[in-house]
């Protein structure tokens, strides 16, 4: 039986664009209504609205945190210009949250900009860390003291990739190598920025940035190609935001002072084989096919199911010599079976590791309920609560019951 320490962290998350519906001041809203993105976000779940009866949810099932991210947006719909509605809003979401016993654990930027911040150049404009700190102090100086635990930007790395190139979220940008290098030097200087805001702000605050870690591995193990481009790509999309912080595994230093905590999310491995030389040859090419040892069910949006990668994740995040939290964690998937599958084969990871001494300061499901999955739309359903996006009605899933019963009872039973 897997068991869980009293003062671990079990909760969901969600995410403004999301969940929270008519975001009409950012860019994938402007990039949706011209017809640039595959799917329009709409009204989304209406969370923006509907927050209180979503905690109650969340209380029910005996969430003791909650992560969940602010609108920028919102707040400063033009350069310059607060929305004091907005953040009085924000300042309530948190207030709701604290009175049902659950502890906010708020990100400040996951993946949507304003929109004039992406004109005047998005993460690649040269200004753009000082400007995102000055949100990110004035926007923590409004929360006071009702947030502790920061996250300041979610998925450095997978944003790059996916608006710089892959070109599958704004600014639509196809293989821009250059653009994307800039920009992910300006997200780890942006981090550190608003490191200093919160500290200066509340010095016993704890922040991060949510990590996409994937356990990278080498499609042939006995083929040293594989192996090589396997080390690379593990370098270039576990380890170089934490160099670029200054972070080093096995290091603890005063250069490691501008991160509190590592946040992970994990989802899925990612088999590596080398291609022919070109481009793209140091990093290889991802292999979708099940001929792997071990190989698990997939998601409805193809990722394998894999619970020992996230072993191998927190093994290596360890390095680093801090605590951490899995940010976020679930899976894609209209069976509901297979996703209890996954929460406990995860969560037994989790006590594996927690019993062999790693410092894990909680778990968080992605998602607390249905939402909109980016370019997927609204066909990948990761929630513990299923939506019906023509009523917006929320119907709790049996895989509710079955984490509701892991957060009270501190322990997983097998499944």
């Amino acid at each position: 039986m897997a068991e869980f320490p009293a003062d671990f962290l079990f909760g969901a998350a969600t995410s403004s664009h999301q969940v929270e519906g008519d975001n009409r001041n950012n860019d994938w809203w402007e990039y949706e209504q011209a017809g640039m993105m595959p799917f329009e976000s709409g009204l989304g779940c209406d969370h923006y609205n509907r927050y209180a009866e979503d905690f109650d949810l969340a209380q029910s099932w005996g969430h003791n945190c909650h992560r969940l991210s602010v609108e920028w947006s919102r707040i400063e719909p033009r350069e310059g210009e607060w929305d004091e509605s907005a953040l009085l809003h924000y300042v309530d979401v948190f207030e709701a949250l604290r009175q049902r016993n659950i502890e906010p654990i708020v990100t400040l930027n996951h993946f949507t900009l304003p929109a004039w911040f992406l004109r005047r150049g998005g993460w690649t404009a040269k200004d753009a860390p000082a400007i995102f700190a000055r949100f990110a102090g004035r926007f923590v100086q409004q929360a006071g003291e009702s947030v502790s635990n920061w996250l300041t930007i979610n998925e450095p790395t997978v944003y790059v990739q996916q608006a710089y190139i892959n070109a599958a979220w704004p600014p639509l940008k196809t293989r821009s190598w250059l653009a994307a290098m800039q920009a992910l030097r300006n997200l780890a200087r942006a981090h550190t920025l608003s490191h200093a805001e919160i500290k200066r702000a509340d010095p016993d605050a704890i922040v991060g940035f949510a990590h996409s870690a994937i356990d990278v591995q080498p499609c042939n193990p006995q083929r040293f190609a594989d192996r090589s481009t396997s080390a690379v790509r593990n370098f270039v999309l576990n380890r170089l935001f934490f160099r670029m912080l200054g972070m080093r595994p096995g290091r603890r230093d005063s250069n490691q002072r501008n991160l509190d905590y590592v946040a992970i999310n994990y989802y899925t491995r990612c088999c590596v084989s080398a291609g022919p030389f070109g481009p793209s040859w140091l990093i290889g090419r991802a292999c979708k096919l099940d001929h792997h040892a071990n190989s698990g069910s997939r998601s409805s949006i193809g990722w394998e199911m894999y619970p020992m990668g996230l072993a191998k994740v927190l093994q290596q995040f360890s390095l680093y010599g801090l605590p951490m939290l899995v940010s976020e964690n679930g899976i894609a998937t209209n069976d509901d079976e297979l996703r209890c599958r996954f929460l406990g084969e995860h969560l037994r990871v989790i006590s594996d590791a927690l019993a062999d001494g790693k410092n894990i300061l909680g778990y968080v499901h992605w998602s607390l309920f249905d939402n909109f999955e980016w370019h997927h739309g609204y066909a990948a359903r990761f929630g513990l609560a299923e939506v019906d996006f023509e009523t917006l009605e929320r119907r709790a899933r049996p895989s509710a019951a079955l984490f509701s019963q892991v957060c009270r009872e501190r322990h997983v039973q097998d499944i």
